[in-house]
C-alpha cells in the first residue's frame, strides 16, 4: 500500500507506466474500502489508467475452479467496487479464458470450441461496457506445450470472426522452460502488428528463485534477452508478478525493488540483470558448461544461464557430473545449486575447483542434505578459494534424475 502514498519513492518508475493493473481478486474480495479507495485516488494522482484482470467466462457444466472462469458475476462485483471507490475501469485484462476454457484438458476441463470461447468473452465485454463504455478489453494466454505461435494468431482471427471487432491487445504469460520462447514470441508479436493488435510481454521471475536480487536479475535477462539479443519490440511491456518474490517495492533508490526494476527497464538498461562484475558477481552465467550425460533440450548451459526456468539434466541416475569453464581466473566466495529434483531424499555433492596453479581438482566441499525440487544449496568458503578457473559438481547419491535449475559461482570482494 506504500506505492500509493503521497510522495512515495518511485515517481521517475511512475513516470513510465501509463496502465496500473490490479488483479481482480483483490478488487472483488481482498481489499477493505479505504484500500481500494487508496489505490484509485493514488493512480488517478499519477496520471496512470486503472485496469484490472478478471476471468470473463461463468461455468457451464464444467469450468468450476479453473482459471478464467470467475465470470460475469464477480465482474458485476469487480466494477461495484471500483465505481464505489470512486474509480472507473479503463482496462480490462482477461485472465487466459481462450487457454483454459478449449485447450485445458485437464479435470473439469469444458474443451469449448474457439467460437464458443469468442462468443462468450463477447458478452462479458458487453456487461462491462453497459458499465464502462469506453472501457478497453484485452486478453492474456499463456504459452505451455503445445501451444505455438499459430495456437493465437488463430485466436485473434476467430474473436474477430466471431465478435466483428477485435481484442485490444494479447499480453503472453510464458512458459520460460521452453527454449524457443523468443522465437514464439517473436512470430505473434509480427502478426499483432500486421494484424493490428499490439502484443504484450509479462516480465516476471521463477518460484525457485532465492532472494529479490535473483528475481528482479532474472526478469532483466528476460527483457534484454527478447529485446537486445533478438531485437524483439513488444507494444506493451508488463512488469507484474504472481509469485512470493519480490518482496519489497519501494524505494525505486534501492536496488532489486520492483520499482527500481521498472525505472532501471526505462533509464539504465545497462544495470538490468545479473552482475557481471566485483564481488557478488556470478562468474558462471553465461559461460561454457560440459557435463556427464544430457537430454535433449536440457542441456548443460541450462544450468548457467541465470534462469531457473530452465534446467539442465543428466537423464540419469548418480553417478553423474556438470562443470563450468569460468572462462578467466577467480577468486571464489561460494557456489550455490538450485536444484531440479524429483523424489525428495537425501543427496549428496561433491563440489570440486581447478586453476592453473592447482594440481588438477581440488575438493571445496561436500553438501550432504534431504533436498527437494527446488531446493536451495550453498557451499561458503571460510576464506576465499583462490585462482580457480573450473567449477566441477559430482552428484554421488540421489533418489532421482541428477538435475540442476541453475549453479552460480560467486566471486569473492
Amino acid at each position: 500500500m506504500g506505492l500509493f502514498e503521497p510522495g512515495a519513492d518511485w515517481a521517475v518508475a511512475a513516470s513510465h507506466v501509463e496502465v496500473f493493473k490490479l488483479y481482480g481478486e483483490w478488487v472483488a474480495y481482498g481489499a477493505t474500502d479505504a484500500e481500494l479507495a487508496q489505490a484509485v485516488r493514488a493512480i488517478r494522482r499519477l496520471g496512470m489508467a486503472l485496469a484490472v484482470e478478471a476471468g470473463p467466462l461463468d461455468p457451464e457444466g464444467c469450468g468450476e475452479g479453473i482459471e478464467g472462469f470467475p465470470g460475469s458475476a464477480e465482474g458485476t462485483l469487480i466494477a461495484d467496487r471500483i465505481e464505489r471507490a470512486g474509480g472507473t475501469i479503463d482496462l480490462v485484462a482477461l485472465d487466459e479464458p481462450y487457454y483454459f476454457a478449449s485447450i485445458y484438458d485437464g479435470p473439469r476441463a469444458c474443451r469449448w470450441t474457439a467460437e464458443k470461447v469468442a462468443a462468450e468473452v463477447g458478452e462479458y465485454v458487453e456487461i462491462m461496457r453497459a458499465r464502462f463504455p469506453d472501457v478497453v478489453v484485452g486478453d492474456t494466454e499463456p504459452t505451455p506445450e503445445p501451444v505455438e505461435a499459430e495456437t493465437y494468431t488463430a485466436w485473434l482471427e476467430t474473436f474477430r470472426a466471431v465478435n466483428g471487432y477485435d481484442l485490444a491487445f494479447l499480453h503472453l504469460d510464458v512458459d520460460w522452460a521452453r527454449v524457443d520462447w523468443p522465437i514464439m514470441v517473436d512470430e505473434i508479436v509480427a502478426f499483432g502488428r500486421a494484424f493490428g493488435v499490439p502484443i504484450g510481454m509479462i516480465y516476471i521471475g521463477n518460484p525457485y528463485d532465492p532472494t529479490d536480487e535473483v528475481n528482479v536479475s532474472v526478469m532483466g535477462e528476460r527483457a534484454l534477452r527478447l529485446e537486445d539479443e533478438f531485437g524483439v519490440d513488444p507494444p506493451h511491456v508488463l512488469f507484474q508478478s504472481w509469485i512470493d518474490r519480490p518482496d519489497r517495492v519501494l524505494p525505486e533508490s534501492e536496488p532489486y525493488t520492483f520499482t527500481w526494476l521498472i525505472r532501471t527497464y526505462f533509464e539504465d538498461r545497462e544495470n538490468l540483470g545479473f552482475r557481471s562484475e566485483g564481488a557478488g558477481a556470478n562468474v558462471a552465467l553465461g559461460k561454457t558448461a560440459r557435463a556427464s550425460h544430457s537430454n535433449p533440450g536440457n542441456e548443460p548451459g541450462h544450468a548457467v544461464d541465470g534462469d531457473t526456468g530452465t534446467l539442465w539434466s543428466a537423464a540419469g541416475f548418480p553417478p553423474q557430473w556438470i562443470e563450468i569453464d569460468l572462462g578467466g581466473v577467480f577468486d571464489i566466495a561460494e557456489v550455490r545449486l538450485v536444484a531440479s529434483q524429483s523424489p525428495p531424499g537425501r543427496t549428496v555433492h561433491r563440489v570440486l575447483g581447478g586453476g592453473p596453479d592447482t594440481a588438477g581438482l581440488v575438493e571445496l566441499g561436500v553438501l550432504d542434505d534431504t533436498t527437494t525440487d527446488g531446493s536451495h544449496l550453498i557451499l561458503r568458503a571460510e576464506r576465499p578459494w583462490k585462482g580457480l578457473d573450473l567449477i566441477r559438481v559430482e552428484t554421488v547419491a540421489s533418489p532421482s534424475w541428477v538435475a540442476w535449475f541453475e549453479i552460480e559461482v560467486r566471486a569473492a570482494g
